[in-house]
């Protein structure tokens, strides 16, 4: 079974900008959400130490290597691998919704209507990621334990891949960074919220 997470919120998220391959540093609300999504991690692992893989993005690895710490494991245990990396948004990195739309409404429109298969300008479609996921998927065993930690479209094009999701069903996915996604062939469910210290 993969336990799925999310890194937690970074500088761009809060501002809703287009992180992609470009990375921004985990916010204080975003460290507070990897150790408490470590923490419900821990309840459903209990005991066993299963493999630990992440996106080698920044906020992703600082977001493991907070989990691992949670769990009682070293950094030097993560393994990371490109095809983890999140979806590439291009030419439109680091932007906000408002400035892609001003700066090319028709196609921010007509990639709006059609995420799935319409990739931001010089990026990456959902159908461009599930293919860059499949071998990695392909090379797992799902009858083990595995915790991956990913992003946001990542998870949803691996849930879609695993539990065999139409586009709209993926999409429609919650993008919560204090849940967990459970994911085995052809099944997936979604554990937490995590709560949060005061």
């Amino acid at each position: 079974m993969i336990y799925l997470l999310r890194h937690g919120e970074t500088v761009w998220n809060r501002a809703d900008r287009r992180q992609g391959r470009r990375d921004s540093p985990l916010t204080l609300l975003g460290i507070a959400q990897a150790r408490a999504v470590g923490g419900l991690l821990g309840e459903l692992l209990m005991d066993s130490r299963p493999p630990i893989h992440s996106s080698p993005l920044g906020r992703a690895w600082q977001t493991t290597v907070i989990v691992a710490e949670v769990l009682g494991r070293d950094s030097d245990e993560i393994v990371t691998d490109e095809r983890l990396a999140e979806i590439s948004y291009g030419e439109w990195e680091g932007l906000t919704s408002a400035e892609i739309s001003r700066a090319e409404a028709d196609y921010y429109e007509r990639r709006t209507a059609d995420r799935w298969t319409i990739p931001p300008r010089g990026g990456e479609s959902f159908v461009d990621l599930q293919v860059r996921l499949a071998p990695w998927l392909a090379a797992q065993d799902l009858a083990r334990d595995i915790v991956v930690i990913g992003h946001a479209a990542l998870n949803r094009a691996l849930v879609g891949l695993i539990a065999r999701l139409g586009p709209g069903a993926a999409l429609a996915l919650p993008e919560d960074q204090l849940s967990i996604y459970r994911l085995s062939d052809g099944f997936y469910d979604i554990v937490g919220p995590a709560e949060l210290e005061p």
